[in-house]
């Protein structure tokens, strides 16, 4: 990550509660090549059978609240990762699904009131992270984040948790 805003176009999936089983299905755990996961992304997400075999990179994904609740399953991170997902913005994150993202090194924004943000595909997004702001450039409007822990950013900067514990 190692800046202090990260931008990008939207890809919208304002669904709630999608586990970990809609992102990535679990007759596939046998998988761990990420080039392998990427294509089967959101493959058991009525509505959104298609996005893994699209072209995501460099794009921010905004979703609903209690994205990622249900069991771990790090392909359900791999695959974003994958897919060069330069953030994932949500009302809210399933706690071990949080951990698992942080530590692979995808960031994750919180953004308690983003279902009353207006936002459409393909906007420009910019989060400011030392301000912790989320702004739609292209809508000239901006919404509060929920402040990034200084220790997460170490592992977002890092690249990833693994990296970071290189470093010493």
């Amino acid at each position: 990550m190692s800046k202090e805003n990260i931008s990008g176009d939207v890809t919208l999936v304002r669904v709630d509660d999608i586990d970990t089983d809609q992102i990535f299905h679990q007759s596939l755990l046998t998988i761990h090549n990420p080039e392998e996961i990427k294509p089967h992304i959101f493959g058991n997400l009525e509505g959104f059978e298609n996005f893994g075999k699209e072209d995501n990179s460099n794009k921010i994904l905004v979703v609903g609240k209690n994205f990622g609740k249900g069991s771990t399953r790090q392909q359900a991170v791999t695959g974003f990762l994958a897919h060069k997902i330069k953030a994932i913005i949500g009302e809210s994150f399933g706690p071990i699904y949080y951990s698992n993202a942080v530590n692979a090194g995808l960031l994750l924004v919180e953004v308690p009131d983003i279902a009353d943000f207006v936002i459409d595909v393909d906007d420009e997004l910019e989060i400011d992270i030392s301000q912790s702001v989320l702004l739609n450039k292209t809508k000239n409007a901006q919404m509060k984040c929920k402040k990034i822990p200084q220790p997460v950013l170490d592992i977002m900067n890092a690249g990833g948790l693994l990296k970071l514990g290189g470093r010493f």
